[in-house]
């Protein structure tokens, strides 16, 4: 609420798990004026009123203060409005927006050193007079995780030349410029929660795999692998939980195909159109001809299955949260398959390459992922003559021949064991 002198609002709350809270001299605090106009305020340490909580003792980034923030009757400036009145959410979403992304290319960093750390035990630990870095399943663990990270840096270098090429146009000292740069960073608000969440997760599976090579020892504090452990499961939820943001990557897309911003419902019709006349694949040719048609197909099961899920629920969507996620994680393999196809064929060689081959594991493991969550969602909006008809549309728009991923890995393992980190 306003002072009766209108010199300072007196701002009332609490707000758990402060980042830097217990040292911090500078606060950026939400809260809604006449209770209905969020807005943001910069708040000092010094301010009467603020009071930091006790430091909570977290599984992970223990390395990090993290307090409740107790505001009770803090009497905040006028002038420390930041923005409008009203206008925080603005704000807000541009910051959660540009936190998202950077959230996902540090777990690719955090993923690169849980690598090394994985390559450098198993060159070193033996076992059956062996290192185990000679053990098959071990070299698979090395390749996937390899694949994994060549993945998410695709996707993070894509994303961020995209925002810059954006942000580059924009006079940032015009009158308009900091409202243009707001709406230029939104624009890419679903790639942001796509990064966010398919790079948390990603983390997630290399710290796992690592602690797995380790064995016994990654379970003690002694070695590195325990802490990455730890430290990874909050990403997660960072930033807006991974289900909050598949949520958000669904229903964007939904809005802006509704609003007529993106040509979805065309798409849509004109797949649909296409699968009827019996054209559903794409024949191309050279560098990695058979992943442009997976890649193809796959964004012609996403809009499927986005168009069935619309058509059964209309603006009722957003009542059916499992539909959306499902969509969204259909929308995100189709995003990294797309992001690491195009970074494989920029650095495209006569021999075949790392790149190449990590492109081609990833997309053999997407395709399935892909496959099942279409069937998740199509169970659900149709039965009976409808489901089976759209069932065998499915079917035909994932079928494709296997590649062999057992030799892929093997290319891809002894390039990083060479190298003792990943090494593109």
């Amino acid at each position: 609420m306003l002072s009766p002198d209108g010199s300072h609002y007196l701002l009332n709350g609490e707000k758990m798990w402060i980042t830097n809270a217990g040292f911090a001299d500078l606060f950026i605090v939400f809260a809604k004026v006449d209770g209905e106009k969020f807005t943001a305020f910069i708040i000092e340490r010094t301010f009467p009123g603020i009071t930091p909580g006790a430091e909570e003792h977290k599984l992970g980034i223990r390395g990090s203060s993290t307090c409740p923030l107790i505001l009770n009757d803090c009497q905040v400036p006028v002038e420390n409005v930041l923005g409008e009145v009203g206008r925080g959410h603005i704000i807000a979403f541009n910051i959660l927006n540009v936190g998202r992304f950077k959230l996902g290319a540090a777990c690719v960093g955090g993923a690169r050193a849980s690598l090394q750390n994985a390559v450098g035990w198993a060159k070193e630990r033996k076992a059956f007079q062996k290192t185990i870095a000679d053990f098959g399943l071990v070299r698979e663990k090395v390749a996937q995780m390899a694949t994994q990270i060549y993945v998410g840096e695709s996707m993070i270098y894509r994303t961020v030349g995209m925002m810059d090429g954006a942000l580059g146009q924009i006079d940032k000292h015009s009158a308009n410029g900091a409202a243009e740069i707001r709406r230029a960073i939104e624009e890419y608000a679903v790639e942001c929660s796509v990064i966010k969440v398919w790079c948390s997760e990603m983390l997630d599976f290399i710290v796992d795999e690592t602690m797995q090579i380790y064995g016994g020892y990654g379970f003690v504090e002694e070695y590195p692998a325990e802490r990455a452990y730890r430290d990874s499961r909050v990403n997660r939820i960072f930033e807006g939980t991974n289900e909050i943001n598949r949520l958000i990557i669904t229903g964007w897309l939904l809005k802006r195909a509704m609003s007529g911003q993106l040509p979805l419902l065309p798409a849509i019709k004109k797949l649909m159109d296409d699968v009827m006349s019996g054209s559903n694949a794409d024949y191309a040719e050279g560098p990695l001809a058979a992943e442009r048609a997976l890649l193809a197909n796959a964004k012609r099961m996403c809009l499927f299955v986005a168009g069935a899920a619309s058509q059964k629920y209309m603006d009722k969507m957003a009542d059916h949260q499992e539909v959306m996620a499902a969509i969204a994680d259909m929308v995100i393999e189709c995003y990294a398959m797309d992001s690491a196809l195009v970074r494989a064929l920029k650095i495209a060689a006569p021999e075949p390459s790392a790149s190449a081959a990590m492109t081609q594991i990833y997309f053999s493991g997407a395709m399935p992922r892909i496959e099942a969550a279409a069937r998740k969602v199509l169970a659900d909006v149709a039965e009976g003559d409808m489901l089976r008809t759209q069932m065998a549309i499915l079917r035909r728009l994932a079928k494709h021949e296997p590649a062999n991923v057992i030799a892929l890995q093997e290319q891809v393992a002894s390039r990083t064991l060479e190298a003792g980190k990943y090494a593109l």
